[in-house]
């Protein structure tokens, strides 16, 4: 099974990571724990996903974290960072 990293969770991370959650399993990862944890109530405050969009990716799986061990199981890493 592909599993997916997606590092930073901004502007093109997170729409990125969202396209991919609906093929395959997709870890989010990004430092700001906040964010994070907006993310993980249904919450997009980039506004890149709306409030619909957030609800498919968190039923497809899609899981967030700030903490490296949730991404050691990903078989690809795609980093976004500025």
């Amino acid at each position: 099974m592909t599993k997916i990293a997606i590092i930073g969770l901004g502007y093109v991370g997170m729409p990125l990571a969202a396209a991919f959650s609906s093929k395959f399993q997709v870890f989010g990862f990004d430092l700001n724990r906040t964010r994070i944890n907006e993310l993980k109530s249904g919450f997009d405050r980039t506004l890149e996903l709306d409030e619909n969009a957030m609800k498919k990716v968190l039923y497809s799986g899609m899981s967030f974290s700030s903490e490296l061990d949730s991404i050691k199981e990903a078989n690809f890493f795609i980093v976004w960072a500025k």
